[in-house]
């Protein structure tokens, strides 16, 4: 159990940190839009009312945030089935308890991952300097 939460701390600040070099790569000049032209994507997805791409793609912190902690969670689970071999509910028999158990799980990672991952990308404690 102790590795299986080393792994998730792992993961949360792995997926932090990835949101943020994706996201200032993705930034106007940025390798990441030079490369894919990321921006004038997001502006044609924005021109042709494609408002999810839009969002996930850049255009919103948060909504950036998420996306990228929701793909980053089943990578997560993944990892933690095939490398470890564990998973949350192992030990639990009764399926409704499991179903619940992951659900739990699941709201619990996605809502701490992307609000570190928001962090990461701006900080709110980040004096202004004039």
């Amino acid at each position: 159990m102790l590795t299986f939460l080393l792994y998730t701390i792992v993961a949360l600040i792995a997926n932090a940190c990835l949101v943020r070099i994706l996201y200032i790569s993705i930034q106007p000049g940025k390798w990441l839009d030079k490369l894919l032209n990321w921006q004038q994507r997001l502006q044609k997805w924005d021109l042709q009312g494609k408002t999810f791409l839009v969002k996930a793609g850049g255009y919103c912190e948060l909504c950036f945030s998420h996306f990228i902690t929701f793909i980053s969670f089943w990578c997560y689970v993944l990892v933690c089935k095939v490398v470890i071999g564990f998973w949350l509910t192992a030990g639990i028999d009764n399926i409704f308890l499991k179903v619940a158990v992951n659900i739990i799980w699941y709201l619990v990672y996605i809502s701490v991952g992307t609000n570190i991952a928001l962090f990461f990308i701006s900080n709110p404690l980040k004096t202004k300097q004039n």
